[in-house]
C-alpha cells in the first residue's frame, strides 16, 4: 500500500508537469513572471542651465514661492527653460524662456518670458538710477521703497532707467527702456540661448512718477558725530519684494496745512514729548532657507550665506500725531577693507526711507521693520533719523554692529 501511494503521487506530479498550465492541487508552485524592470528616474520637466547649486526643478519651485506673480510658465505646447546668467549689476538673474517644440535645420527658436533675481541676490538685480542727475540722491533718500519697486519692474523687463522731466506738470518720470520681440535661438539642443535671430524693438515704459517740487527740497543733513549718543538708534535697508505687477509707482506730496504752528523739538525730560521720538532698535538675523529668525549673535553660518538682517526701530508716540510726510531715514555705513582671504572689499553705504504714521492716542511704541542683506564687515554703523515736517532737525540714533565673517 505504501508503494502504491508513492507511485500515485509521482505519477500525478509527472502528469502535471507534462501538461502546460496544469497545477497539481494542494501543492505550491512558483509563478512564472518576468523580472520587474528597474525604476527609471523621471526626466526633469524644466530644461536649461541653472548652475551647480540647484536643479532647474528646485530653482523653479523656489522662484514660484518667492515671486508668485512672475511669468514662470509657458503657454500652449512650448518648452520652459531657465538660464542663470550674470546681470550688469554684478549679480545673477534667472532668464525664463519658452522654446518652440519644432526644430528647423538643427535650430530651435524661443522667446524671453521673464527675468527674476537669483535667490539671495535680489539687491544686485536692480538697474541703477542715472548717477549724474540732481534728483538721484533725493529719490534714494526720501522715496527708497517706491523707487525700489520701479527698479524691480524695470529689471524684470531687462531694461535701463532714464529720467524724463516734465516741469509743466511738476513731474519726474522714471522711464524704463527695453527690447521686446527678440527671437532667441538654440543651436545645440541644450535649451540655452546661443544668440538671437532678431534683436526686437526698443520701447519704453513709465515705471515711476515723482513730484519735482518734493525732490528739490533741501535734504536734511546727517549727524556729523558718528559716535553713539543717548539720542542714537540704528536701522537698516528696506528691501520691498518684487511684485511682478505692471503698475506705475506714483509719489506726490500729501497736502499739509502750512498755517499750523511748527511742532516743538523733542526734549530729554521725563514728560511726554510733543513729537514722536526714536526709542530703541532691535537687530535679528533672518535665515531665508529655514524661514527662521535667530539672535544676531547666533547666525546659521559664519559666512552670512542665505541670511538677512531684520532691524526693528521703535518710535515712541508724542502728544501729537506725526504730520503727513513724516519719514524714517536709515543709513548703513561701513568702511572697506582688504585681507588676503577676501581681497579688496568696497565700502558699504546705503540709505533708505519709509513713511510712518500712527495716532497720538497710542500709548505704546511702534516698531518699524527694515530688511537688508547680511554683509561681512567688522564694524557697521546704522543711523536712523526721524524727519517730521515743521521740525528743524530730525531726532536720530546710531548703533554699531560687528558682522565679521569667517575667512
Amino acid at each position: 500500500m505504501r508503494t502504491l501511494t508513492w507511485m500515485g503521487l509521482g505519477l500525478g506530479l509527472a502528469m502535471a508537469a507534462g501538461r502546460p498550465g496544469t497545477i497539481a492541487l494542494g501543492y505550491p508552485t512558483l509563478a512564472q513572471t518576468p523580472p520587474a524592470a528597474s525604476p527609471v528616474a523621471p526626466a526633469s520637466a524644466v530644461k536649461g542651465d541653472c548652475g551647480p547649486e540647484l536643479t532647474c526643478d528646485q530653482l523653479l519651485q523656489t522662484l514660484q514661492t518667492q515671486w508668485p506673480t512672475a511669468k514662470l510658465n509657458c503657454t500652449r505646447d512650448r518648452i520652459l527653460s531657465l538660464h542663470v546668467s550674470k546681470n550688469p549689476q554684478g549679480g545673477r538673474q534667472v532668464n525664463v524662456t519658452c522654446w518652440n517644440t519644432e526644430v528647423k535645420k538643427g535650430d530651435r527658436d524661443g522667446l524671453s518670458r521673464d527675468r527674476v533675481p537669483y535667490p539671495g541676490e535680489e539687491a544686485q538685480f536692480l538697474p541703477p538710477l542715472p548717477r549724474r542727475s540732481r534728483y538721484t540722491e533725493a529719490l534714494n533718500t526720501r522715496f527708497a521703497e517706491p523707487v525700489r519697486a520701479s527698479q524691480n519692474e524695470c529689471g524684470s523687463l531687462g531694461g535701463e532707467i532714464q529720467f524724463r522731466t516734465r516741469k509743466d506738470i511738476d513731474r519726474l518720470e522714471l522711464q524704463c527702456v527695453f527690447n521686446v520681440g527678440a527671437v532667441l535661438i538654440d543651436t545645440d539642443g541644450d535649451f540655452v540661448p546661443d544668440g538671437e535671430t532678431s534683436q526686437g524693438t526698443p520701447i519704453d515704459k513709465i515705471v515711476g512718477k515723482f513730484a519735482i517740487s518734493e525732490l528739490e527740497k533741501p535734504l536734511v543733513a546727517q549727524p556729523s558725530d558718528p559716535s553713539p549718543t543717548a539720542d542714537s538708534v540704528a536701522n537698516d535697508t528696506l528691501l520691498p519684494p518684487l511684485n511682478g505687477a505692471d503698475r506705475v509707482t506714483d509719489v506726490f506730496p500729501d497736502t499739509v496745512d502750512s498755517s499750523a504752528p511748527p511742532t516743538a523739538t523733542p526734549t530729554a525730560t521725563g514728560s511726554a514729548s510733543t513729537n514722536a521720538v526714536l526709542e530703541a532698535i532691535d537687530v535679528q538675523v533672518f535665515n531665508r532657507l529655514k524661514n527662521q529668525l535667530v539672535p544676531l549673535n547666533q547666525p546659521s553660518n559664519p559666512y552670512g550665506l542665505g541670511m538677512d538682517l531684520l532691524i526693528s526701530v521703535k518710535v515712541k508716540p508724542g502728544t501729537q500725531s506725526p504730520p503727513p510726510g513724516s519719514n524714517l531715514v536709515l543709513s548703513i555705513n561701513a568702511n572697506g577693507y582688504n585681507t588676503p582671504a577676501t581681497g579688496a572689499v568696497s565700502a558699504w553705504n546705503s540709505t533708505q526711507t519709509r513713511s510712518i504714521s500712527f495716532s497720538s492716542k497710542d500709548q505704546f511704541s511702534h516698531s518699524f521693520p527694515f530688511l537688508a542683506e547680511y554683509q561681512c564687515y567688522p564694524q557697521v554703523q546704522l543711523t536712523a533719523t526721524l524727519i517730521q515736517p515743521g521740525q528743524p532737525a530730525g531726532s536720530s540714533l546710531t548703533k554699531t554692529l560687528d558682522l565679521s565673517c569667517a575667512e
